[in-house]
């Protein structure tokens, strides 16, 4: 109730006011919370892009060490010694310094040359060994009988595969170092000769880190063929909660997981060698950016609050002085006579200002509907009044022809012309305002010829050459007679020169696509030039709708029914779609062609009649 109370610039501040408040915070809450999403999905593709990075690098690490011992396997020299070692109990490379010093060279030459980080060892079938490591320098000799004691090594002799890759383990030779190994079978065609094992030091692994900006940030873990625990650098690691969460990772399709609250992992599954690579990173970066952001987020919020609650008191406080004073002259507005304004109170200045438009522009709606409705009775009374335009000197020839050939013979063409006429007649004060069946104008037209055939006898001859299929096309009335008239008006009988019968008309009707084309043909006088330019002048005034102001002198200057008039209606009934041409044919006859469209747009509406039917003469 108290805001009821309140006046207008304070209702319309606080309204806008609680609004924006809304507006802002959905807005500072969406961004907060969209600039997070981000942070995290890119962290999320940073954590799995450097662990298919990473991944991919060990497979290059450990495919470089395999053709490294592919060398090395296919070295003659190397085999011709390690085909001639005898089963003994003592280290056949302890005592043959020579063949051990080959070894030795070749396995540190290619360690060289390749700047591997590692060790390379051969052990024969009798576990006689020889190694050479990058960091120690020669292994010390190690009995034949601990290394075949300890039955760790038994599993690789025994092994019929050429070359196998060796998760992170003790190495072999009692240093206690952790190494991942790559293994190849030194044989020929027919016969194994031992193994050529390459150990890589565990910190190969965490090397691959070394072009990361925080490398301290990030951890590695292995795991087997089996999916079981090799190696990993994270400290302390809870193997049980990490495999519980890369187990979930696994089922449910996700690229990361996390084991704790300050991590994220990314696993990788390589498919040369079957490992499970796990890269693990801190996310403390990520949570720092993510409280940066919401204090950014919560600083931007107050600045723009203080802003826009500023620009608010000041345009409503400039909004409600204009209204006030426009208030005041509506007061003192003389209104129609169906406008009704409010009581006007001190706190509604916009409600009684739209009330008093939306009375204004009831009024105006009202007047608009009034004109258009005199419009329209306007249109169809000229519309009527066009065709009411019938030529009295034809009906009063007519009646002289019917007068002469009763007294001249008395035959049955009186009866003939009268039936004739009396259909014309008929025909032309029937239908007033309506549209007819271009099939009931063509009779009409019939009609007419009949009547002057009679008149002129052998010299007036005329056809017909219709397409049945457009007889139900509804046109206006009086079409085609003024088309017939205007052949023997300004055709056969001008002054300037004669035309010898026999007069030929014909009669056509046509259709394509899209319209209907009704078109009288006749051999009589070209149509004149300046006449046509005249004709085609005065018509393109009357291009619907702007007829109307140029309506009331045409009628006014019209004497009968003449080719204008037949255009005009044309132009009314199909709301300036009409077709019209007059033109010489190559055999010289002059041609008058009208028409309209098939499928008006926006078909003709008689006042007295919404829906025209042609109404069959009786």
């Amino acid at each position: 109730m108290k805001f009821k109370r309140l006046s207008f610039q304070k209702k319309i501040y606080i309204s806008c006011f609680a609004l924006n408040l809304v507006l802002l915070l959905s807005c500072s809450i969406f961004f907060y919370y969209y600039t997070a999403d981000s942070l995290r999905e890119n962290m999320q593709d940073t954590i799995v892009g450097n662990t298919s990075m990473l991944n991919r690098d060990l497979d290059m690490l450990l495919k470089i060490g395999d053709n490294t011992l592919k060398d090395l396997q296919m070295d003659p020299s190397l085999i011709s010694i390690a085909k001639n070692i005898p089963d003994s109990s003592e280290n056949y490379f302890s005592n043959h310094v020579t063949d051990r010093t080959l070894f030795q060279n070749a396995f540190r030459s290619v360690l060289l040359s390749q700047n591997l980080n590692g060790s390379i060892s051969y052990i024969s079938g009798f576990y006689d060994n020889v190694g050479v490591s990058v960091s120690s320098g020669t292994f010390r000799d190690i009995s034949k009988a601990s290394l075949k004691g300890s039955g760790r090594l038994d599993g690789l002799i025994e092994d019929t595969s050429f070359s196998a890759y060796l998760p992170p383990h003790e190495d072999y030779w009692g240093h206690g170092r952790t190494v991942f190994s790559v293994v190849r079978v030194m044989r020929d065609t027919y016969r194994r000769y031992g193994l050529l094992i390459l150990d890589f030091d565990i910190s190969n692994l965490t090397g691959l880190l070394e072009d990361f900006e925080n490398p301290e940030d990030f951890s590695i873990t292995l795991l087997d063929e089996e999916q079981r625990f090799v190696y990993t650098s994270i400290p302390e690691l809870d193997q049980e909660a990490f495999r519980r969460a890369f187990q979930e990772s696994i089922h449910s399709g996700a690229e990361t997981f996390s084991y704790d609250q300050v991590s994220i992992s990314c696993c990788e599954r390589s498919e040369a060698t079957g490992w499970t690579f796990i890269l693990t990173g801190s996310i403390a970066g990520y949570l720092f950016s993510k409280n940066q952001t919401l204090l950014i987020t919560a600083l931007m919020f107050f600045i723009l609050f203080l802003i826009t609650a500023t620009f608010l008191f000041l345009m409503s406080h400039g909004l409600t002085r204009p209204l006030k004073r426009l208030v005041r002259q509506l007061e003192h507005l003389e209104p129609g006579r169906n406008i009704n304004i409010p009581q006007i109170s001190s706190d509604n200045e916009i409600t009684t200002l739209a009330n008093a438009i939306q009375a204004f522009l009831r009024e105006i709606y009202d007047q608009n509907q009034r004109l258009t409705e005199a419009h329209r009775r306007t249109l169809q009374a000229h519309y009527d009044a066009m065709e009411a335009q019938l030529n009295p000197h034809f009906l009063y020839n007519t009646l002289s022809v019917i007068g002469m050939t009763g007294l001249i013979d008395g035959s049955t063409a009186v009866s003939n012309m009268c039936s004739q006429l009396s259909a014309l007649l008929r025909y032309s004060l029937s239908y007033i305002g309506q549209a007819v069946r271009l099939e009931q104008e063509i009779a009409n037209a019939g009609s007419y010829l009949y009547i002057m055939k009679m008149r002129y006898e052998e010299t007036l001859e005329y056809e017909w050459d219709l397409d049945d299929s457009l007889g139900n096309i509804f046109v206006p009335k009086l079409i085609l007679q003024p088309l017939v008239e205007n052949c023997f008006h300004h055709g056969f009988q001008q002054t300037e020169r004669e035309i010898l019968p026999p007069w030929k008309i014909r009669v056509k009707t046509f259709q394509d696509e899209s319209y209907w084309y009704l078109s009288v043909i006749n051999n009589g006088l070209p149509f004149k030039e300046d006449r046509l330019k005249k004709l085609l002048a005065r018509l393109e005034k009357f291009q619907f709708p702007e007829y109307e102001e140029h309506m009331e002198g045409t009628l006014h200057a019209q004497s009968g029914f003449g080719l204008e008039n037949t255009i005009l209606r044309l132009n009314i009934y199909y709301h300036g779609e009409q077709y019209f041409q007059a033109e010489t044919t190559g055999s010289g006859d002059t041609a008058v062609t009208v028409g309209g469209p098939l499928r008006p747009k926006k078909p003709f509406v008689a006042v007295h009649d919404t829906a025209p039917q042609a109404r069959t003469p009786s």
